[in-house]
Protein backbone atom coordinates (compact mmCIF):
# COMPACT_ATOMS: atom_id res chain seq x y z
CA UNK A 1 0.00 0.00 0.00
CA UNK A 2 1.50 3.26 -1.08
CA UNK A 3 1.45 6.79 0.82
CA UNK A 4 -0.75 7.94 -1.67
CA UNK A 5 -3.14 4.71 -0.90
CA UNK A 6 -3.04 5.72 2.91
CA UNK A 7 -3.95 9.42 2.35
CA UNK A 8 -6.83 8.51 0.17
CA UNK A 9 -8.12 5.65 2.61
CA UNK A 10 -7.90 8.00 5.60
CA UNK A 11 -9.67 11.14 3.21
CA UNK A 12 -12.13 8.52 2.76
CA UNK A 13 -13.37 8.41 6.48
CA UNK A 14 -16.32 11.10 7.48
CA UNK A 15 -14.98 14.33 8.89
CA UNK A 16 -16.23 12.81 12.39
CA UNK A 17 -14.53 9.88 12.64
CA UNK A 18 -11.02 10.98 11.32
CA UNK A 19 -11.34 13.59 14.57
CA UNK A 20 -12.56 10.98 16.61
CA UNK A 21 -9.64 8.26 15.64
CA UNK A 22 -7.15 11.27 16.13
CA UNK A 23 -8.66 12.02 19.88
CA UNK A 24 -8.60 8.72 20.72
CA UNK A 25 -5.31 7.81 20.00
CA UNK A 26 -4.22 11.35 21.78
CA UNK A 27 -6.24 10.16 24.98
CA UNK A 28 -4.61 6.30 24.78
CA UNK A 29 -1.37 8.37 24.71
CA UNK A 30 -1.97 9.96 28.04
CA UNK A 31 -3.78 7.46 29.75
CA UNK A 32 -0.59 5.49 29.47
CA UNK A 33 1.71 8.00 30.49
CA UNK A 34 -0.42 9.83 33.26
CA UNK A 35 0.86 8.92 36.71
CA UNK A 36 2.84 6.09 35.42
CA UNK A 37 5.16 6.37 39.11
CA UNK A 38 2.43 6.38 41.61
CA UNK A 39 0.76 3.45 40.70
CA UNK A 40 1.43 0.43 43.09
CA UNK A 41 4.87 -1.16 41.95
CA UNK A 42 3.41 -4.78 43.08
CA UNK A 43 4.92 -7.89 43.61
CA UNK A 44 5.45 -8.83 39.55
CA UNK A 45 6.87 -5.19 38.57
CA UNK A 46 9.58 -6.06 41.68
CA UNK A 47 10.05 -9.88 40.80
CA UNK A 48 11.54 -7.85 37.28
CA UNK A 49 13.62 -5.47 38.90
CA UNK A 50 15.02 -8.16 40.81
CA UNK A 51 15.84 -10.77 38.43
CA UNK A 52 17.11 -7.59 35.74
CA UNK A 53 19.05 -6.07 38.14
CA UNK A 54 21.06 -9.41 38.59
CA UNK A 55 19.67 -10.03 42.16
CA UNK A 56 18.11 -13.41 43.06
CA UNK A 57 15.41 -14.69 45.50
CA UNK A 58 17.55 -17.15 47.35
CA UNK A 59 20.24 -14.21 48.06
CA UNK A 60 17.19 -11.56 49.30
CA UNK A 61 16.40 -14.44 51.78
CA UNK A 62 20.12 -15.09 52.55
CA UNK A 63 20.12 -11.26 53.21
CA UNK A 64 17.39 -10.32 55.49
CA UNK A 65 15.30 -12.90 56.61
CA UNK A 66 17.49 -13.89 59.09
CA UNK A 67 15.63 -13.21 62.20
CA UNK A 68 18.51 -10.36 62.93
CA UNK A 69 17.18 -6.76 62.41
CA UNK A 70 17.70 -4.93 59.25
CA UNK A 71 16.74 -1.43 57.92
CA UNK A 72 14.61 -0.98 54.44
CA UNK A 73 17.48 0.54 53.29
CA UNK A 74 19.29 -3.18 52.90
CA UNK A 75 15.79 -4.88 51.43
CA UNK A 76 15.70 -1.79 48.82
CA UNK A 77 19.09 -2.24 47.79
CA UNK A 78 17.97 -5.25 45.96
CA UNK A 79 15.84 -3.09 43.83
CA UNK A 80 18.77 -0.66 42.60
CA UNK A 81 21.59 -1.21 40.19
CA UNK A 82 24.78 -1.74 41.56
CA UNK A 83 27.93 -1.85 39.75
CA UNK A 84 29.15 -4.98 41.22
CA UNK A 85 25.94 -6.51 38.99
CA UNK A 86 26.97 -7.54 35.60
CA UNK A 87 25.04 -9.42 33.06
CA UNK A 88 26.82 -12.66 34.79
CA UNK A 89 24.59 -12.03 37.36
CA UNK A 90 21.49 -10.82 35.33
CA UNK A 91 21.78 -13.89 33.32
CA UNK A 92 22.16 -16.06 36.66
CA UNK A 93 18.89 -14.54 38.33
CA UNK A 94 16.95 -15.33 34.92
CA UNK A 95 18.03 -19.01 35.08
CA UNK A 96 16.68 -19.44 38.01
CA UNK A 97 13.39 -18.71 37.05
CA UNK A 98 13.21 -20.65 33.85
CA UNK A 99 9.08 -20.15 33.46
CA UNK A 100 9.91 -16.57 32.49
CA UNK A 101 11.73 -16.55 29.18
CA UNK A 102 14.29 -14.30 29.32
CA UNK A 103 14.18 -11.23 26.84
CA UNK A 104 11.95 -9.11 28.13
CA UNK A 105 14.02 -8.58 31.56
CA UNK A 106 17.50 -8.47 28.97
CA UNK A 107 15.86 -5.41 26.99
CA UNK A 108 15.12 -4.28 30.66
CA UNK A 109 18.48 -4.70 31.95
CA UNK A 110 19.99 -2.68 28.46
CA UNK A 111 17.17 -0.08 29.14
CA UNK A 112 18.32 0.74 33.09
CA UNK A 113 22.29 0.88 31.97
CA UNK A 114 20.66 3.66 29.49
CA UNK A 115 18.10 5.50 31.24
CA UNK A 116 18.65 4.90 35.25
CA UNK A 117 16.47 2.61 37.06
CA UNK A 118 13.55 4.11 38.59
CA UNK A 119 9.54 3.61 38.49
CA UNK A 120 9.13 5.31 35.68
CA UNK A 121 12.19 4.00 33.76
CA UNK A 122 10.83 0.74 34.74
CA UNK A 123 7.47 1.18 33.41
CA UNK A 124 8.00 3.25 30.50
CA UNK A 125 9.82 0.92 28.55
CA UNK A 126 6.27 -1.27 28.49
CA UNK A 127 4.86 2.26 27.43
CA UNK A 128 6.49 2.19 24.72
CA UNK A 129 5.96 -1.01 23.42
CA UNK A 130 2.71 -0.59 24.14
CA UNK A 131 2.61 2.74 21.81
CA UNK A 132 4.78 0.46 18.82
CA UNK A 133 1.73 -1.75 18.92
CA UNK A 134 -0.62 1.16 17.31
CA UNK A 135 0.66 1.28 14.27
CA UNK A 136 1.88 -2.89 14.03
CA UNK A 137 -2.07 -3.01 14.65
CA UNK A 138 -3.38 -0.91 12.00
CA UNK A 139 -0.59 -2.86 9.42
CA UNK A 140 -1.94 -5.70 10.33
CA UNK A 141 -6.15 -4.86 9.76
CA UNK A 142 -4.61 -3.45 6.48
CA UNK A 143 -3.38 -6.44 5.77
CA UNK A 144 -6.63 -8.31 6.67
CA UNK A 145 -9.26 -6.28 5.82
CA UNK A 146 -10.12 -4.16 2.48
CA UNK A 147 -11.55 -1.11 4.59
CA UNK A 148 -9.64 1.34 6.17
CA UNK A 149 -12.11 2.27 8.44
CA UNK A 150 -11.73 -1.13 9.86
CA UNK A 151 -8.18 -0.44 10.81
CA UNK A 152 -8.79 3.15 11.86
CA UNK A 153 -11.12 2.06 14.30
CA UNK A 154 -9.05 -1.04 15.76
CA UNK A 155 -6.64 1.56 16.68
CA UNK A 156 -8.93 4.22 18.44
CA UNK A 157 -10.24 1.03 20.53
CA UNK A 158 -7.09 -0.83 20.92
CA UNK A 159 -5.92 2.93 22.24
CA UNK A 160 -8.77 3.61 24.72
CA UNK A 161 -8.56 -0.01 25.83
CA UNK A 162 -8.51 -0.22 29.96
CA UNK A 163 -6.67 -3.42 29.30
CA UNK A 164 -4.10 -2.09 27.28
CA UNK A 165 -3.64 0.86 29.37
CA UNK A 166 -3.17 -1.20 32.74
CA UNK A 167 -0.78 -3.23 31.11
CA UNK A 168 1.57 -0.67 29.43
CA UNK A 169 1.45 0.64 32.91
CA UNK A 170 3.42 -2.31 34.09
CA UNK A 171 6.78 -3.78 33.83
CA UNK A 172 6.20 -7.01 32.77
CA UNK A 173 6.48 -8.86 29.31
CA UNK A 174 2.90 -8.75 28.18
CA UNK A 175 2.93 -5.36 26.05
CA UNK A 176 5.89 -6.96 24.22
CA UNK A 177 3.98 -10.15 23.86
CA UNK A 178 1.49 -8.16 21.76
CA UNK A 179 3.99 -6.31 20.02
CA UNK A 180 5.39 -9.45 18.56
CA UNK A 181 1.99 -11.27 17.65
CA UNK A 182 1.00 -8.30 15.86
CA UNK A 183 4.29 -8.35 14.09
CA UNK A 184 4.62 -11.54 13.40
CA UNK A 185 1.02 -11.63 11.89
CA UNK A 186 1.93 -9.19 9.40
CA UNK A 187 5.22 -10.66 8.51
CA UNK A 188 3.01 -13.93 7.85
CA UNK A 189 0.76 -12.68 6.05
CA UNK A 190 2.56 -10.59 3.75
CA UNK A 191 5.08 -12.97 3.39
CA UNK A 192 2.40 -15.53 2.17
CA UNK A 193 1.36 -12.91 -0.43
CA UNK A 194 4.91 -11.74 -1.68
CA UNK A 195 6.27 -15.16 -1.25
CA UNK A 196 9.91 -13.70 -0.43
CA UNK A 197 12.44 -15.21 1.21
CA UNK A 198 13.27 -12.59 3.39
CA UNK A 199 10.01 -12.22 4.63
CA UNK A 200 10.28 -15.94 5.84
CA UNK A 201 13.69 -14.90 7.80
CA UNK A 202 12.26 -12.08 9.26
CA UNK A 203 9.02 -13.73 10.46
CA UNK A 204 11.54 -16.70 11.62
CA UNK A 205 13.26 -14.37 13.52
CA UNK A 206 10.49 -12.54 15.34
CA UNK A 207 8.53 -16.12 16.26
CA UNK A 208 11.98 -16.56 18.60
CA UNK A 209 11.63 -12.97 19.89
CA UNK A 210 8.03 -14.29 20.89
CA UNK A 211 9.34 -17.36 22.21
CA UNK A 212 12.20 -16.03 24.38
CA UNK A 213 9.71 -13.20 25.55
CA UNK A 214 6.40 -15.57 26.59
CA UNK A 215 6.30 -19.71 26.55
CA UNK A 216 2.98 -19.24 25.44
CA UNK A 217 3.50 -17.37 22.28
CA UNK A 218 4.10 -21.12 21.15
CA UNK A 219 0.21 -20.81 20.71
CA UNK A 220 0.46 -18.10 18.53
CA UNK A 221 2.84 -19.71 16.21
CA UNK A 222 0.13 -22.89 15.90
CA UNK A 223 -2.42 -20.74 15.26
CA UNK A 224 -0.25 -18.95 12.46
CA UNK A 225 0.86 -22.62 11.39
CA UNK A 226 -3.33 -23.61 11.14
CA UNK A 227 -3.90 -20.65 9.03
CA UNK A 228 -0.72 -21.42 7.26
CA UNK A 229 -1.78 -25.06 6.55
CA UNK A 230 -5.56 -23.91 5.26
CA UNK A 231 -4.22 -21.15 2.98
CA UNK A 232 -2.44 -23.57 1.42
CA UNK A 233 -4.43 -26.00 1.53
CA UNK A 234 -2.22 -28.65 2.63
CA UNK A 235 -4.85 -31.16 4.47
CA UNK A 236 -6.66 -31.22 0.98
CA UNK A 237 -3.58 -31.46 -1.65
CA UNK A 238 -1.72 -34.41 0.89
CA UNK A 239 1.30 -32.38 0.26
CA UNK A 240 3.27 -29.49 1.39
CA UNK A 241 3.74 -26.13 -0.83
CA UNK A 242 6.49 -24.49 -0.42
CA UNK A 243 5.00 -21.58 1.27
CA UNK A 244 4.20 -24.52 3.84
CA UNK A 245 7.56 -25.76 3.86
CA UNK A 246 9.09 -22.55 4.61
CA UNK A 247 6.63 -21.84 7.51
CA UNK A 248 7.83 -25.43 8.62
CA UNK A 249 11.18 -24.30 8.64
CA UNK A 250 10.89 -21.19 10.09
CA UNK A 251 8.84 -22.58 12.99
CA UNK A 252 11.23 -25.31 13.59
CA UNK A 253 14.31 -22.89 13.81
CA UNK A 254 12.78 -20.95 16.02
CA UNK A 255 11.73 -23.63 18.42
CA UNK A 256 15.24 -25.50 17.78
CA UNK A 257 16.71 -22.11 19.02
CA UNK A 258 14.31 -22.05 21.99
CA UNK A 259 15.86 -25.91 22.98
CA UNK A 260 18.59 -24.26 25.33
CA UNK A 261 15.23 -22.72 27.40
CA UNK A 262 13.48 -25.66 26.96
CA UNK A 263 16.31 -27.72 28.82
CA UNK A 264 16.84 -25.42 31.52
CA UNK A 265 13.19 -25.41 31.79
CA UNK A 266 12.91 -29.37 32.18
CA UNK A 267 15.76 -29.09 34.66
CA UNK A 268 14.16 -27.19 36.85
CA UNK A 269 10.70 -28.06 36.87
CA UNK A 270 10.42 -28.98 40.12
CA UNK A 271 10.80 -25.13 40.82
CA UNK A 272 8.63 -24.52 38.13
CA UNK A 273 5.66 -26.31 39.46
CA UNK A 274 6.33 -24.78 42.95
CA UNK A 275 6.16 -21.17 40.94
CA UNK A 276 3.30 -22.16 38.80
CA UNK A 277 1.22 -24.05 41.81
CA UNK A 278 -1.58 -20.96 41.37
CA UNK A 279 -2.12 -21.79 37.85
CA UNK A 280 -4.02 -25.51 38.78
CA UNK A 281 -5.64 -24.08 42.14
CA UNK A 282 -8.58 -25.48 42.51
CA UNK A 283 -11.74 -23.68 41.27
CA UNK A 284 -15.29 -24.53 40.46
CA UNK A 285 -17.04 -24.51 36.85
CA UNK A 286 -19.04 -22.11 37.80
CA UNK A 287 -16.78 -19.54 39.09
CA UNK A 288 -14.20 -20.08 35.99
CA UNK A 289 -17.19 -19.45 33.59
CA UNK A 290 -17.86 -16.16 35.73
CA UNK A 291 -13.92 -15.29 35.30
CA UNK A 292 -14.39 -15.64 31.40
CA UNK A 293 -17.05 -13.26 31.50
CA UNK A 294 -15.46 -10.90 33.20
CA UNK A 295 -12.36 -10.42 31.00
CA UNK A 296 -14.52 -10.26 28.37
CA UNK A 297 -15.96 -7.50 29.90
CA UNK A 298 -12.33 -6.11 31.02
CA UNK A 299 -11.29 -5.80 27.66
CA UNK A 300 -13.65 -2.53 27.46
CA UNK A 301 -14.27 -2.12 31.04
CA UNK A 302 -12.03 -1.86 34.48
CA UNK A 303 -14.48 -3.37 36.62
CA UNK A 304 -16.75 -6.43 37.93
CA UNK A 305 -19.97 -5.87 36.57
CA UNK A 306 -21.57 -8.69 37.86
CA UNK A 307 -24.14 -10.34 35.43
CA UNK A 308 -23.83 -6.98 33.48
CA UNK A 309 -20.58 -8.60 32.02
CA UNK A 310 -22.80 -10.61 29.89
CA UNK A 311 -23.43 -7.52 27.74
CA UNK A 312 -19.67 -7.54 26.38
CA UNK A 313 -19.74 -11.29 26.04
CA UNK A 314 -22.70 -10.46 24.00
CA UNK A 315 -20.50 -7.52 22.21
CA UNK A 316 -17.52 -10.69 21.39
CA UNK A 317 -19.50 -12.77 20.29
CA UNK A 318 -21.74 -11.23 17.99
CA UNK A 319 -18.45 -9.51 16.70
CA UNK A 320 -16.94 -12.65 15.91
CA UNK A 321 -19.93 -14.06 14.50
CA UNK A 322 -20.24 -11.08 12.00
CA UNK A 323 -16.89 -11.57 10.93
CA UNK A 324 -17.10 -14.88 10.24
CA UNK A 325 -20.84 -14.51 8.26
CA UNK A 326 -19.29 -10.97 6.47
CA UNK A 327 -15.50 -10.89 6.39
CA UNK A 328 -13.16 -12.67 3.37
CA UNK A 329 -12.69 -15.90 4.50
CA UNK A 330 -9.20 -14.74 4.82
CA UNK A 331 -9.66 -12.69 7.11
CA UNK A 332 -11.77 -14.46 9.23
CA UNK A 333 -10.20 -17.85 9.23
CA UNK A 334 -7.08 -16.15 10.73
CA UNK A 335 -8.53 -14.20 13.52
CA UNK A 336 -10.81 -16.95 14.69
CA UNK A 337 -8.05 -19.61 14.64
CA UNK A 338 -6.03 -17.04 16.82
CA UNK A 339 -9.39 -16.26 18.90
CA UNK A 340 -9.62 -20.22 19.50
CA UNK A 341 -6.25 -21.28 19.58
CA UNK A 342 -4.82 -19.28 22.35
CA UNK A 343 -8.79 -19.85 24.86
CA UNK A 344 -9.32 -23.00 24.14
CA UNK A 345 -5.84 -24.75 24.66
CA UNK A 346 -5.65 -23.25 28.44
CA UNK A 347 -10.13 -23.80 28.73
CA UNK A 348 -9.87 -26.86 27.44
CA UNK A 349 -7.38 -28.08 30.08
CA UNK A 350 -8.89 -26.20 33.21
CA UNK A 351 -11.65 -28.01 32.52
CA UNK A 352 -10.57 -31.60 32.14
CA UNK A 353 -8.04 -31.22 34.55
CA UNK A 354 -8.61 -28.51 36.66
CA UNK A 355 -7.03 -25.25 37.43
CA UNK A 356 -7.18 -21.64 36.29
CA UNK A 357 -4.87 -21.21 33.69
CA UNK A 358 -7.39 -19.47 31.19
CA UNK A 359 -8.48 -16.95 34.18
CA UNK A 360 -5.64 -15.00 33.44
CA UNK A 361 -6.46 -12.97 30.58
CA UNK A 362 -2.47 -11.32 30.54
CA UNK A 363 -1.74 -14.83 28.81
CA UNK A 364 -4.74 -13.71 26.18
CA UNK A 365 -3.62 -11.03 24.85
CA UNK A 366 -3.70 -12.23 21.02
CA UNK A 367 -6.85 -13.15 21.70
CA UNK A 368 -8.36 -9.79 22.67
CA UNK A 369 -6.89 -8.31 19.98
CA UNK A 370 -8.73 -10.88 17.36
CA UNK A 371 -11.79 -9.75 19.92
CA UNK A 372 -10.88 -6.08 19.09
CA UNK A 373 -10.02 -6.46 15.31
CA UNK A 374 -13.65 -8.39 15.15
CA UNK A 375 -15.73 -5.11 17.03
CA UNK A 376 -13.61 -2.57 14.80
CA UNK A 377 -15.29 -4.87 11.94
CA UNK A 378 -18.78 -4.21 12.91
CA UNK A 379 -18.37 -0.81 13.95
CA UNK A 380 -17.17 -0.20 10.51
CA UNK A 381 -19.40 -1.73 8.14
CA UNK A 382 -22.33 -0.41 10.57
CA UNK A 383 -21.75 2.31 12.16
CA UNK A 384 -19.71 5.07 10.38
CA UNK A 385 -22.42 5.16 7.34
CA UNK A 386 -26.32 4.63 8.86
CA UNK A 387 -28.47 3.95 6.63
CA UNK A 388 -31.13 1.64 8.32
CA UNK A 389 -32.41 1.42 12.16
CA UNK A 390 -30.18 -1.20 12.61
CA UNK A 391 -26.86 0.34 11.89
CA UNK A 392 -28.70 3.40 13.86
CA UNK A 393 -28.10 0.66 16.91
CA UNK A 394 -24.70 -0.18 16.23
CA UNK A 395 -23.68 3.68 15.88
CA UNK A 396 -25.74 4.38 19.78
CA UNK A 397 -23.53 0.60 20.66
CA UNK A 398 -20.30 2.01 19.28
CA UNK A 399 -20.63 5.75 20.81
CA UNK A 400 -21.35 3.49 23.93
CA UNK A 401 -18.05 1.46 23.98
CA UNK A 402 -15.74 4.43 23.58
CA UNK A 403 -17.51 6.44 26.43
CA UNK A 404 -17.16 3.25 28.95
CA UNK A 405 -13.71 3.37 27.99
CA UNK A 406 -13.19 7.14 28.62
CA UNK A 407 -14.72 6.72 31.81
CA UNK A 408 -12.74 3.52 32.74
CA UNK A 409 -9.78 5.12 32.17
CA UNK A 410 -10.40 8.29 34.05
CA UNK A 411 -11.15 5.47 37.13
CA UNK A 412 -7.91 3.84 35.98
CA UNK A 413 -6.10 7.27 36.11
CA UNK A 414 -7.14 8.12 39.22
CA UNK A 415 -6.45 4.74 41.09
CA UNK A 416 -3.40 3.76 42.90
CA UNK A 417 -4.00 -0.21 43.17
CA UNK A 418 -6.21 -1.12 40.06
CA UNK A 419 -7.42 -4.67 39.82
CA UNK A 420 -4.37 -5.48 37.23
CA UNK A 421 -1.64 -4.71 40.54
CA UNK A 422 -3.54 -7.77 42.89
CA UNK A 423 -5.27 -5.18 45.32
CA UNK A 424 -5.74 -8.63 47.70
CA UNK A 425 -2.07 -8.72 48.25
CA UNK A 426 -0.87 -4.84 47.37
CA UNK A 427 -3.57 -2.86 48.56
CA UNK A 428 -1.81 -1.88 52.41
CA UNK A 429 1.12 -0.67 50.83
CA UNK A 430 -0.10 3.13 51.04
CA UNK A 431 -1.99 3.35 54.18
CA UNK A 432 0.53 1.08 56.25
CA UNK A 433 3.44 2.76 54.79
CA UNK A 434 2.17 5.66 56.30
CA UNK A 435 1.24 4.72 59.43
CA UNK A 436 4.78 3.03 59.80
CA UNK A 437 6.89 6.16 58.57
CA UNK A 438 5.07 8.57 60.81
CA UNK A 439 6.44 6.62 63.67
CA UNK A 440 9.64 7.34 65.46
CA UNK A 441 11.31 4.25 65.97
CA UNK A 442 9.68 1.27 64.50
CA UNK A 443 10.53 -2.50 64.48
CA UNK A 444 8.58 -4.65 61.52
CA UNK A 445 8.48 -8.00 62.30
CA UNK A 446 7.18 -10.54 59.86
CA UNK A 447 7.81 -13.98 58.40
CA UNK A 448 7.05 -13.01 54.58
CA UNK A 449 5.25 -13.64 52.02
CA UNK A 450 9.04 -12.76 50.37
CA UNK A 451 8.30 -10.88 47.39
CA UNK A 452 5.30 -8.79 49.06
CA UNK A 453 7.66 -7.80 51.62
CA UNK A 454 10.43 -6.47 49.42
CA UNK A 455 7.66 -5.06 47.54
CA UNK A 456 6.41 -2.88 50.44
CA UNK A 457 9.36 -1.96 51.74
CA UNK A 458 10.35 0.21 48.64
CA UNK A 459 7.57 2.58 50.07
CA UNK A 460 9.17 2.94 53.99
CA UNK A 461 11.52 5.29 54.77
CA UNK A 462 14.93 4.29 54.68
CA UNK A 463 16.18 4.22 58.47
CA UNK A 464 12.60 1.67 59.28
CA UNK A 465 13.69 -1.36 61.01
CA UNK A 466 12.70 -5.02 59.73
CA UNK A 467 13.09 -8.14 61.65
CA UNK A 468 12.02 -11.08 58.96
CA UNK A 469 12.30 -14.78 59.45
CA UNK A 470 10.50 -17.50 57.47
CA UNK A 471 10.64 -19.87 60.30
CA UNK A 472 8.76 -17.56 63.33
CA UNK A 473 10.88 -19.71 65.94
CA UNK A 474 13.86 -18.08 65.13
CA UNK A 475 12.23 -15.00 66.03
CA UNK A 476 12.80 -13.39 69.56
CA UNK A 477 11.51 -9.98 69.65
CA UNK A 478 14.33 -7.23 69.42
CA UNK A 479 15.17 -4.45 71.93
CA UNK A 480 15.01 -1.01 72.05
CA UNK A 481 12.49 -0.11 69.27
CA UNK A 482 8.58 1.73 69.65
CA UNK A 483 6.27 0.72 68.50
CA UNK A 484 6.75 -2.61 66.94
CA UNK A 485 4.79 -4.03 64.67
CA UNK A 486 3.38 -7.30 62.90
CA UNK A 487 3.62 -7.00 59.27
CA UNK A 488 1.31 -9.71 57.32
CA UNK A 489 1.96 -12.14 60.33
CA UNK A 490 1.10 -16.32 59.90
CA UNK A 491 -1.10 -17.56 62.77
CA UNK A 492 2.52 -19.44 63.90
CA UNK A 493 4.13 -16.14 64.26
CA UNK A 494 1.43 -14.42 66.37
CA UNK A 495 1.47 -17.05 68.40
CA UNK A 496 5.01 -17.41 68.72
CA UNK A 497 5.54 -13.36 69.64
CA UNK A 498 2.42 -13.84 72.12
CA UNK A 499 4.62 -16.77 73.89
CA UNK A 500 6.95 -13.87 74.53
CA UNK A 501 5.16 -12.32 76.76
CA UNK A 502 3.53 -9.48 74.36
CA UNK A 503 -0.20 -9.01 73.78
CA UNK A 504 -1.40 -8.34 69.71
CA UNK A 505 -3.92 -5.89 68.62
CA UNK A 506 -5.01 -5.43 64.83
CA UNK A 507 -4.03 -1.67 63.60
CA UNK A 508 -5.09 -1.77 60.40
CA UNK A 509 -7.95 -3.47 58.67
CA UNK A 510 -7.93 -3.90 54.73
CA UNK A 511 -11.04 -5.12 52.59
CA UNK A 512 -9.40 -6.45 50.09
CA UNK A 513 -7.13 -8.62 51.05
CA UNK A 514 -8.96 -12.29 50.90
CA UNK A 515 -7.51 -14.74 53.85
CA UNK A 516 -6.35 -12.20 56.71
CA UNK A 517 -8.05 -8.99 56.54
CA UNK A 518 -5.60 -7.74 59.23
CA UNK A 519 -2.28 -6.94 57.34
CA UNK A 520 -1.13 -4.74 60.30
CA UNK A 521 -0.54 -5.78 64.31
CA UNK A 522 0.24 -3.93 67.52
CA UNK A 523 2.57 -5.48 69.80
CA UNK A 524 2.38 -4.70 73.40
CA UNK A 525 4.10 -5.70 76.48
CA UNK A 526 2.17 -7.45 78.76
CA UNK A 527 3.91 -6.29 81.66
CA UNK A 528 4.09 -2.49 81.53
CA UNK A 529 0.53 -2.35 79.08
CA UNK A 530 2.73 0.08 77.03
CA UNK A 531 3.83 -0.37 73.42
CA UNK A 532 6.36 -2.94 73.49
CA UNK A 533 9.88 -2.01 74.13
CA UNK A 534 11.81 -5.40 73.99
Amino acid sequence: MTKAQRFEGWKSLPAWLRYGVIVAIILGVFFRFYHLDQKVYWIDETNTSLRSLGYTRTEFVETVFTGEVVTAETLQQFQQPSPDRGWDDTMNALMGTAEHTPLYFMLSRLWVDWVGHSVITMRLLAVLFSLMSLPCLFWLCRELFESPAVAWIAVALMSLSPLHVLYAQKARPYSLFSLLFLLSSILLLRTLKTQQRIGWVLYGITITAGLYTQLLFSLVVVAQGFYVAWSEQVIAKRQLSRQALNYLIAAGTAFLLLTPWLVLLFNSLEEVRTSTVGLVQEISTSRLIDVWFLNASRIFVDRELGSANAIFVVLSVVAVFFLWRNAPKRTWVFIILIIATMFLSLAIPDLLLGGRRSTRIRYLFPAVIGIQMAVAFVFATQAVRVRSWKQQIWRVVMVAVVAVNLFANVAIAQSFVPWSKSPHRSSYFIPVSEIINQAENPLIISDGPITDTLAFATWLNSDVAFQLALDPNELTVAEGFEPIYLLTPTEELREQVEAQGYTLSELYKSPDLRNDPYPLWEVRSQESGVRGEG
